[in-house]
């Protein structure tokens, strides 16, 4: 089997090119992701790697890049999601591999030199082992960008001081209001995220912190680990007024506050909602109604600009170590490639070889066969000396490269 690095492909949508209300379409849940890695089995894709967070849905595979694409439309047709897949980006080869290094150095996050995105990408792997959709050269990709994230925050201070979109919003949200250790505040959801949002809010002095989440006892141990408390996620409604902030963090695929759900009662005091969910959590509408302030992801703008600033000259570092990391796997991913038929061709040389010297094994003594095998021997390695060194060669486009190994097999009948 011969392996070409253009290959590597990878369909995505991000923060950067895709707003809130379009990434909601293409955001996937682990259960959307199971079906998508057993849809794939349909199609001539031999590895697949799909990541999704809030600010991010990604698909990467080992594939014709026009087999991917079709995959994706299909999915989403299957999923019934009208999503523009004008927003899709497209990477290729050494571009891709450079994409998902940056993705896992957080150098592309909404806030540059986050933590958060090591852990999702590591929980989307083990899904991604778990379906068996990984083979060798999508696993070293995930695991050689994982290593490059953990040693540009090892040997950089990209990632120096909290950094994650749920600490962001924690001081969006205190950044509103007089004094946070007041406010009444509850937490729709006890996973990564929501615990992140309750110890945020713990470490500002938050004194007043409920946890809601669908399953019960998740939802009660968060509430005891920050001496909070617990509201059943079908009482939620009822209790909206009681709050002064709401922050969700569900992969609920619909609407969990409507603008019944807030419309429909007497708010005694401004209420700041905080969506951190996609798709949304939160009806758009609620920020019609008076009193009401809503915010998502996207509105954390003032204060990822002043993490980005004060990351900014850490950048360079990371983008060098970054690029020692795309040059490694390239080049794992080069001898991979070229092996075969370098190994195709020394057989092949080696059987008539062997078959010549078999010809004339009764009509020569053995010490003058002995020097024939030396000196064929010699001779077959400068014979294939120059295919191997191009096949090799760093400064030969990958291009050019396939195209060689075609006429080889081609001559050869390698495939035969």
């Amino acid at each position: 089997m011969e392996f070409f690095i253009n290959h590597i492909n990878y369909y995505g949508i991000t923060h950067k090119n895709t707003p809130l209300s379009e990434r909601e379409f293409f955001a996937l849940s682990e259960e959307d992701i199971l079906f998508a890695y057993g849809l794939s089995s349909s199609f001539n894709i031999s590895e697949l790697f799909i990541l999704s967070t809030c600010g991010r849905t990604e698909f990467y595979s080992y594939s014709d890049s026009a087999e991917l694409i079709k995959f994706i439309e299909e999915l989403y047709k299957r999923l019934e999601r009208k999503c523009n897949n004008n927003y899709l980006v497209h990477h290729a080869g050494i571009n891709c591999v450079r994409h998902i290094m940056e993705v896992s150095c957080s150098v592309t996050s909404l806030l540059v030199g986050e933590t958060q995105i090591t852990n999702q990408i590591k929980k989307s792997y083990k899904l991604a082992k778990e379906c068996k959709s990984l083979k060798s050269i999508l696993s070293r990709l995930i695991h050689s960008s994982l290593e490059a994230g953990k040693k540009i925050r090892n040997q950089t201070r990209l990632s120096d001081g909290s950094s994650s979109a749920s600490y962001a919003s924690v001081e969006k949200i205190c950044s509103l209001v007089n004094d946070i250790s007041k406010e009444k505040i509850l937490i729709i959801g006890a996973g990564m995220t929501g615990k992140l949002v309750a110890y945020n809010f713990k470490k500002r002095n938050a004194k007043h912190l409920y946890i809601s989440n669908r399953h019960s006892e998740r939802g009660k141990v968060l509430s005891n680990k920050i001496n909070g408390k617990f509201v059943p996620l079908n009482e939620v409604k009822k209790s909206i007024s009681k709050f002064t902030i709401i922050v969700t963090c569900t992969n609920a695929t619909y609407s969990l506050i409507k603008f019944e759900d807030i419309s429909s009662i007497k708010l005694q005091k401004p209420i700041i909602l905080m969506d951190l969910s996609v798709p949304r959590n939160i009806d758009n509408s609620v920020s019609s109604i008076n009193n009401t302030t809503l915010l998502t992801i996207d509105d954390i703008d003032d204060v990822i600009r002043t993490f980005k600033k004060r990351r900014e000259s850490e950048l360079p570092k990371a983008m060098l170590l970054i690029n020692e990391f795309v040059l490694d796997f390239t080049q794992w991913f080069e001898d991979l490639s070229v092996t075969p038929t370098i190994a195709k061709l020394k057989n092949h040389y080696n059987k008539i070889q062997t078959n010549e010297l078999e010809k004339i094994s009764n009509k020569y003594d053995q010490n003058t066969l002995n020097a024939i095998d030396v000196f064929s021997n010699s001779l077959l390695k400068k014979i294939m000396k120059d295919s191997i060194v191009f096949l090799k060669s760093e400064d030969i486009s990958d291009k050019s490269k396939i195209q060689f190994v075609n006429i080889l097999s081609s001559i050869y009948k390698f495939n035969k």
